[in-house]
């Protein structure tokens, strides 16, 4: 796994359910893991939020901030991240 300068990995979140108590009285949320998967590479500066998993061989762009899971062999970047690019596979 190649990680970038920068790179943010966030397990939990803050709770804000409920709009009638302030944020910072709501605490936190449960852990969720975030995996990396062998030969991924997150770019400089990249936010990987809580129970994502990046997939084997994929890219995270520089400044992407990851919302959701990324599969196998791909690019993702942007903000939310989106796949932008297929891997090609050796044959």
């Amino acid at each position: 796994v190649l990680i970038g300068c920068g790179v943010h990995v966030y397990v939990e979140n803050h709770s804000f359910e409920n709009p009638h108590i302030v944020i910072i009285d709501q605490g936190h949320s449960k852990a969720k893991q975030v995996v990396l998967k062998s030969g991924c590479w997150i770019g400089a500066n990249a936010i990987l939020l809580p129970g994502i998993t990046i997939g084997h061989n994929s890219v995270v762009g520089a400044g992407s901030i990851v919302t959701k899971s990324v599969p196998d062999g791909v690019v993702v970047a942007g903000n939310p991240a989106r796949i932008i690019k297929e891997i090609a596979k050796k044959k």
